[in-house]
């Protein structure tokens, strides 16, 4: 089992301080990858953790600096939100910064205001994303880059540095559009808060489908080592005790998901830390491979 970290580019914890210490603590305890969140502009009206966010191509640029093993992921980006071929370049310049260290996570979002401020087209966000997609994919591998398409159209354009090789693209989102975007257009699957019985639903929708080989499957879940969270879900939460995390890791792993992230649930920088050291030394060792 490959463990990553959902990096809280956000809320209480989202500033300089933070990203640093987490970034490296991750690294020098062997998480294989970082994963940001992305938000713009949130309405008033939305309640936390996304008021106060850094943005997570930036974030990620500045730890690709601080660090020199781990994976950065965005995780995952609103794609339809943004300008595909400035994302492109971003995250292009991430992965060869970073010494190929970039992953791309797309979504679809949900916040139809962040949408309208961002002058967005929320009812169409599943088209816009899926021809974005192949549009960045054409981008990062072809020596000739040329598109044809109802949203983007370019050719006879030079596009460099160009990854290589290309970073993986993984589509986040556990709903039927988003299970087959990532079957059909995606290096991988990035699910969210799923209990390991939905994950295996999840995972055999994709493989009816069919994908690509080296398809991976990736899983972020909440997680409190030692006592439990308040209205927490019991299904797709991993708190308590050792034993137990453990054992309900192994049931995600016996379903199918190669690499789980995972999100502690702490309002401060240093049980955030103590959290991802205790996971890593007490849990981690015990993983399957």
């Amino acid at each position: 089992m490959i463990l990553g970290l959902n990096l809280p580019n956000y809320s209480g914890l989202g500033n300089r301080e933070s990203m640093i210490a987490i970034a490296q603590s991750a690294e020098e305890l062997g998480y294989s990858s970082l994963w940001t969140s992305d938000h713009v502009l949130i309405p008033a009206n939305r309640p936390e953790p996304f008021g106060n966010v850094l943005e997570t191509f930036t974030t990620l640029a500045y730890l690709a600096a601080r660090t020199e093993t781990i994976h950065l992921g965005t995780g995952i980006l609103v794609l339809p939100q943004r300008d595909p071929l400035l994302a492109a370049k971003q995250a292009a310049t991430i992965h060869h910064l970073s010494g190929g260290r970039f992953m791309l996570g797309i979504g679809v979002g949900y916040i139809t205001e962040e949408y309208s401020f961002l002058r967005a087209d929320f009812g169409r966000r599943g088209q816009l994303a899926d021809e974005y997609i192949k549009a960045m994919r054409v981008l990062f591998e072809s020596d000739h880059p040329e598109y044809h398409g109802q949203h983007v159209d370019f050719s006879q354009a030079l596009f460099s540095p160009r990854p290589k090789p290309p970073p993986p693209i993984v589509v986040g989102g556990n709903s039927a559009a988003a299970l087959k975007r990532a079957a059909t257009l995606a290096d991988g699957w990035y699910g969210l808060r799923l209990s390991p019985d939905a994950a295996r639903s999840a995972i055999g929708e994709m493989n009816q489908i069919g994908h690509k080989p080296g398809f991976t499957l990736s899983l972020r879940v909440q997680t409190r080592v030692g006592g439990s969270v308040d209205n927490a879900d019991p299904a797709t939460t991993l708190h308590g005790d050792p034993d137990s995390i453990v054992e309900r890791v192994r049931r995600y792993r016996e379903v199918g998901i190669d690499h789980l992230v995972i999100e502690p649930i702490a309002s401060t920088l240093s049980d955030f830390l103590n959290q991802m050291t205790t996971f890593a030394q007490e849990i981690a060792p015990r993983l399957p491979k």
